[in-house]
């Protein structure tokens, strides 16, 4: 029995599939590559940090290369005490400048959809505007997925498919927290199987990562080219409903 809630193969609703979207991001990132290069640079250092940083045959990558000319056992204290905080450095670079990015590349995407002028001194200026808003969404959506995801994993996916869109429309409107995710929740409904189709694509694109040696940067790269997607979906979206 056809499911009566589907949208016809003829109606508006009927927005491309989550595959299609690939193509125009790449489009859309490649275009803007003297933007969007710098942008991932930070990502792709925390993306290295983090595999050089992953266990392999029952060791530390950083661990066997140090073990093989010198043994961390004949560190003076001085080196402990540089390493710590070299760590405490990397994580509030990770906070904050995560942050900061995560920001201008998200704006960045918005206007290349939308076909607006892309230049830092602009994604700075909506920074400014947002960052603390945008920090407390992001901070808001971590708690509330991360407790769906608590409560049996399923809860968390349906957080995920009501609120992928939220930054996007804080950045379009300039509206609270609240009402981002309000209105996020309100464009899911308008096709849910496009938001469905769209999570399921990044899945696979991290899924990729499992493939030993090359899998991790290959799913990094085609995160990247693929990430203008929930932009372009929430244009689609907005302009439906």
């Amino acid at each position: 029995m056809p499911n009566k809630h589907r949208p016809r193969r003829t109606s508006p609703l009927n927005l491309p599939g989550a595959f299609e979207l690939f193509t125009p991001s790449k489009d859309l990132i490649l275009r803007h590559i003297n933007i969007f290069a710098p942008l991932y640079f930070l990502p792709f250092i925390f993306w290295f940090h983090s595999w050089a940083s992953t266990p392999a045959t029952g060791s530390h990558y950083f661990a066997r290369i140090s073990d093989a000319n010198y043994s961390f056992s004949s560190f003076p204290a001085a080196y402990f005490a540089t390493f710590i905080g070299f760590s405490i450095i990397w994580l509030l670079v990770t906070v904050v400048g995560g942050t900061i990015i995560q920001i201008m590349t998200q704006d960045a995407q918005l206007r290349a959809v939308e076909d607006k002028s892309i230049a830092f001194n602009k994604l700075w200026a909506t920074t400014k505007e947002l960052v603390w808003r945008m920090l407390g969404l992001y901070i808001v959506l971590g708690l509330v997925i991360g407790i769906g995801f608590a409560l049996l994993i399923i809860p968390g996916l349906f957080m995920v498919r009501r609120y992928i869109l939220a930054p996007y429309v804080m950045l379009d409107k300039k509206c609270s927290i609240g009402e981002a995710m309000t209105e996020s929740a309100r464009l899911s409904l308008v096709n849910t199987g496009s938001i469905w189709g769209l999570m399921g694509v990044v899945f696979l694109i991290g899924l990729i990562g499992i493939v030993p040696i090359i899998g991790s940067l290959a799913s990094f790269v085609l995160g990247v080219l693929y990430s203008v997607a929930p932009a372009l979906r929430y244009q689609q979206l907005k302009n439906l409903a």
